[in-house]
């Protein structure tokens, strides 16, 4: 056989600016993809062996400067093999982890001087093993000695890589640093049971332990989102942490199933955390999040994306869109986020008092008003209101006719007359009369432009939506206005976000 090469590339591969873990993720890369490729025999036959599913297993022998990579995947047969050696000839499923053709011959060259892998296809009889000295190689035009070992039996199906005479020994930080990110670069393979990875014959559990900040209400800040860069999809999720850190901040890339950004080297764009490497202001203490990118190009070490013209600004852009209210939340002090939570609380344990009070039970029981009494009472306050100068107006437009809608805010009423009454009854105009001596406005609104703002709204959306109710079916029914008012509520936000 002969590696399809040019003698002075393959020697320079060495010179790569590959990372250890980079460089190693290739091996598995392709193991992994040679699982999925061919999954459903696997399965059976993996089973068959007895083994707990697909793995990976890594020793790395410090002493002899011996890196062993073995899989239990399909393993290679002479065709295989043959395309395997070829640089720059895709696999089968360019579409995968394995897309260029270049991994494989890259990473081992970067590793070390010399390598070998040893491979049995399922289903054959036949092992085979090729041994690449890398200088050797390059002075022969590429050319490789292959051996042969018939007779092995059937259902055996395995991919071992051999790299001796390191360019580089893994060893201390980078060791440990090693270990860690292949952990967590395959920790959604590892998570879904599909895949166990082992590192001296132990298994790496990865985890994503994260402490999200939680809202008045006890949720967690966290969501996901999607959103389209051109014609690419991009999804993922963001959170705002509960307590800081550096290094659990920003964004895991995932391309494909695995991740190409992790922590704690994970993505931090410009356009959300400031400067190259994030500055240390809360959004880069904070803002957590993964992003799936499977429609977006991939560099040739599969460390990071290959943006195509302005799509890193475009994408930059529509992502701190989607996540602004997220960003909003982290840049807010502490102190400032246990403000509202601690209110909550009082309120929910005031809201319980009255529930259970005595009152609360007698006013359940109290017989009802006739909607004709109901009806002669509004009349009456209707009429009693003066009408002539409206404290708001506007226009609504509705199946053709145009609705005039007057609110007054009148401090004529007692305390005991109701908190609203409206008149929807005309034509084309529509009176809302909110009464400003209710005692639930003189104790419980307060002064603050936010409090009044949001019992005039509710008093006034009440109105209209028993108004839109009655316009759009005969009989009023409850959940219909309550639908209505909901729509109504939300206009605020919308607004301000426009």
């Amino acid at each position: 056989m002969k590696l399809s090469i040019d003698s002075s590339v393959m020697t320079s591969y060495k010179r790569l600016p590959y990372k250890a873990w980079y460089a190693l993720a290739e091996f598995v890369d392709n193991s992994t993809q040679n699982f999925f490729d061919n999954r459903e025999v696997l399965e059976e036959a993996i089973a068959e062996d007895g083994d707990p599913g697909m793995f990976v297993s890594i020793v790395y022998e410090r002493d002899k400067g011996l890196l062993r990579i073995r899989d239990n995947a399909l393993g290679m047969d002479e065709t295989d093999l043959e395309r395997a050696l070829k640089v720059g000839v895709p696999p089968p499923n360019p579409n995968g982890r394995s897309r260029y053709g270049l991994g494989l011959k890259m990473a081992a060259c970067w590793f070390g001087d010399e390598w070998s892998i040893t491979t049995k296809k399922l289903g054959s009889t036949t092992e085979f093993t090729v041994t690449v000295e890398v200088e050797k190689a390059a002075a022969e035009d590429g050319t490789v000695t292959v051996t042969r070992v018939e007779g092995v039996p059937a259902e055996q199906h395995y991919t071992r890589l051999e790299i001796r005479k390191m360019n580089g020994k893994l060893h201390g930080r980078t060791l440990k640093k090693t270990k860690d990110f292949i952990g967590s670069m395959y920790r959604l393979d590892i998570d879904r049971g599909d895949l166990s990875i082992l590192w001296d014959h132990k298994p790496l559990e990865p985890s994503l332990d994260l402490d999200f900040l939680k809202d008045p209400l006890g949720n967690p800040y966290r969501k996901e989102f999607s959103f389209q860069v051109g014609d690419r999809e991009a999804s993922g999720w963001i959170g705002v942490l509960g307590h800081g850190s550096r290094a659990k901040a920003g964004f895991g890339v995932i391309h494909q199933g695995r991740m190409i950004k992790t922590w704690p080297e994970a993505w931090k764009p410009t356009e959300i955390f400031g400067q190259d490497g994030g500055s240390n202001d809360l959004v880069n203490q904070r803002v957590v999040g993964e992003l799936i990118l499977d429609q977006f190009g991939i560099s040739h070490t599969k460390d990071d994306i290959q943006w195509v013209g302005d799509e890193e600004d475009d994408f930059q852009d529509k992502l701190k869109e989607v996540i602004e209210d997220y960003l909003q939340v982290a840049r807010k002090p502490y102190k400032d986020q246990a403000k509202p939570a601690i209110a909550l609380t009082h309120a929910v344990e005031e809201l319980n008092r009255e529930l259970n009070s005595g009152e609360m039970k007698d006013l359940v029981e109290n017989p009802l008003p006739t909607p004709e009494q109901i009806d002669a009472d509004d009349r009456a306050l209707l009429e009693e209101t003066d009408q002539t100068s409206p404290s708001m107006t506007t226009v609504l437009p509705f199946n053709g006719v145009n609705y005039e809608v007057l609110v007054f805010l009148d401090s004529t009423k007692t305390s005991h007359e109701p908190y609203v009454v409206s008149d929807t009854t005309a034509d084309n105009r529509i009176v809302v009369i909110i009464n400003m001596l209710h005692p639930h406005v003189q104790s419980s609104v307060g002064s603050s432009e936010t409090e009044i703002l949001n019992y005039l709204r509710h008093c006034t959306y009440d109105a209209l939506a028993e108004w839109r109710a009655t316009r759009q079916q005969a009989q009023l029914d409850g959940g219909t206005v309550k639908r209505i008012k909901d729509q109504f509520l939300r206009l605020g936000l919308q607004i301000n976000v426009s």
